[in-house]
């Protein structure tokens, strides 16, 4: 158990604004965020339990703008996969010390910050296929059941097969939703969703919503490259503030 504070409150809503206007401004990086920053006022467990609802209130929020650009035969299979190892990341997450998680997440955080910084470079490119849908829905169903961190997995296969960014944005926000609300699921079941955490998980969506109509506008036009480095950046350092 633990007890609600007001300094706490404040601190998780200002982490949630940061974290969605983040994800709205270039389509993704919520949970990486949320995760890395959280877990400095709040427990872990309920750390993944407010992200977990968060990401499901963001996904409504745009997908019921850009549902016109959803591609539903490119999100089915990476979202079925996703689900299906969901409960093992879960499993993990309720059965592993604080510190243990910290350093998973910890050292999570720094191969995503060189797998994207060497993508970056090398113009890496990965190709619309069943076995990469696969893949890549198994990685983040993993990912999310641990920490509910859906955006890296799906961002690296869906920018890599979508026409246009609009697309791209409403296929990784409608997946994000089915994933949030799995992940949602399992929280309950595990006893992870208190009374305590209702305060926590209300003001980190009214967060999140107010950010994403702003960091939306900026998405429409402002230059997605220079928001990745600025995130390359801030990984590693997330990842250090974690460890310590």
């Amino acid at each position: 158990m633990f007890e609600f504070q007001t300094t706490s409150l404040l601190l998780i809503v200002a982490i949630n604004f940061l974290a969605a206007f983040l994800q709205a401004s270039v389509g993704f990086g919520y949970g990486i965020i949320a995760m890395a920053l959280m877990p400095l006022v709040l427990p872990m467990r309920i750390c993944s339990a407010v992200s977990a609802i968060t990401v499901v209130v963001i996904g409504l929020q745009m997908v019921s703008i850009l549902h016109k650009n959803l591609n539903w035969r490119d999100i089915f299979v990476p979202v079925l996969c996703c689900m299906l190892t969901t409960p093992l990341g879960m499993y993990i997450l309720m059965h592993n010390s604080e510190r243990v998680l910290r350093i998973i997440l910890a050292v999570f955080i720094m191969l995503l910050a060189v797998y994207f910084i060497i993508s970056q470079k090398h113009k890496v490119v990965i190709g619309k296929s069943l076995k990469n849908g696969i893949l890549f829905g198994l990685l983040t169903g993993i990912s999310t059941g641990m920490f509910n961190i859906a955006g890296p997995f799906f961002m690296i296969y869906y920018f890599n097969i979508c026409d246009d960014s609009l697309s791209f944005k409403a296929n990784i926000e409608f997946s994000f939703i089915f994933a949030g609300l799995f992940s949602t699921a399992l929280h309950f079941m595990y006893g992870n969703i208190t009374a305590e955490a209702v305060p926590y998980i209300a003001s980190a969506s009214v967060a999140a919503v107010a950010a994403g109509f702003l960091g939306l506008s900026v998405f429409r036009r402002l230059n997605r490259e220079m928001l990745c480095r600025i995130i390359y950046i801030a990984l590693p350092v997330m990842a250090l503030f974690l460890l310590k």
